[in-house]
């Protein structure tokens, strides 16, 4: 019996809103998108600056909030799942805008850590069927960055690193576009924190988040599909070569998500390189998939089941009975 449930991920770069439809595709764990928005509040940059959120950034935050929680109400969600990532952990005031959230809402904000984000992000990918072949899933955000190995009949290896597209480039680009210097030293940084990751031999990557599918949309004008390690180097020519603003208009990206297309390119590319991987596939899922499937199969009790979610072949999703939509 498939139903209509929702989540929003409260990131650095951005709090992004997804409404979806599960077991629409013969009765499975698949999430099928009704409506998809973000927006770029930059909440990583204002607690690096300011170790908090402060109250303005907290009004923002609630208002976005309570406007997406309407348009989930508008889709006939039978639930919403509000979810806090890397900000939020570093935040040092987050049970305060914990309290303001709930308070506004009526819905807890789940403050993720590293392994429970990479468990929900395994869980959109896979649909929480085990994998066939030594599987990995990475999920490059603005503040940190996330990367989970599952292989057949083994507990999944999760990774993490404390940094993203967005911190990269606030502590080593300073012009528009970025020079040389700025590249190479992106460059090397990024492979410094990549191989400190765990070892692994994927068969197979995904890679998920709005980085990724930024980096792929420059290279071959598509968010979805593989990207090879050949396509990164003639990517940093042109970021070299072209100011954001420009990239903005050729591309259609986001002026803030364009000035970090080299530091993205440059994990991506350490990445592939760590682990040996001549190409990858950029997927448009994220965790708010993932938290979807979760909360549709395993209720308010998500979280706790969440290990065996991922282990595990999905149920089917369970009844919508009782439940009432979003007001």
């Amino acid at each position: 019996m498939s139903q209509v449930g929702a989540a929003i991920d409260v990131g650095s770069n951005s709090v992004h809103l997804l409404v979806g439809l599960v077991g629409a595709a013969g009765g499975g764990a698949g999430v099928t998108p009704l409506d998809d928005e973000s927006a770029l509040l930059g909440l990583g940059d204002v607690v690096d600056r300011e170790g908090h959120v402060p109250p303005a950034a907290r009004d923002k935050l609630v208002e976005t909030l309570r406007s997406y929680s309407a348009t989930a109400a508008r889709f006939g969600a039978l639930h919403l799942t509000l979810l806090g990532t890397e900000p939020l952990r570093r935040a040092s005031n987050r049970s305060v805008v914990q309290a303001d959230v709930l308070g506004a809402l009526g819905e807890p904000l789940h403050v993720l850590s590293h392994e429970t984000e990479a468990h929900l992000t395994l869980l959109a990918v896979t649909g929480g069927m085990p994998p066939e072949i030594p599987l990995l899933v990475a999920d490059i955000g603005g503040g940190s960055s996330e990367t989970i190995f599952a292989t057949p009949g083994e507990r999944a290896i999760i990774g993490t690193m404390p940094t993203g597209s967005a911190r990269l480039t606030a502590a080593l680009v300073q012009h528009d576009p970025p020079t040389w210097f700025e590249i190479n030293a992106l460059r090397g940084e990024a492979a410094r924190l990549v191989g400190a990751l765990p070892a692994a031999t994927p068969e197979r990557c995904v890679m998920v988040g709005g980085t990724a599918s930024n980096v792929l949309r420059v290279i071959h004008g598509v968010r979805g599909g593989r990207m090879a390690r050949a396509g990164l180097a003639s990517l940093f020519e042109t970021l070299t070569a072209r100011p954001a603003d420009a990239l903005v208009q050729a591309f259609g990206i986001n002026r803030r998500r364009a000035g970090m297309l080299a530091a993205g390119a440059a994990l991506i590319e350490a990445l592939m390189a760590r682990y040996a991987l001549p190409e990858v596939e950029v997927s448009a899922v994220s965790l708010r998939e993932g938290a979807i499937v979760a909360r549709t199969l395993a209720g308010d009790t998500w979280e706790e089941q969440l290990p065996m979610l991922v282990a595990s072949p999905p149920q089917a999703p369970i009844s919508a009975s009782g439940l009432q939509p979003l007001s």
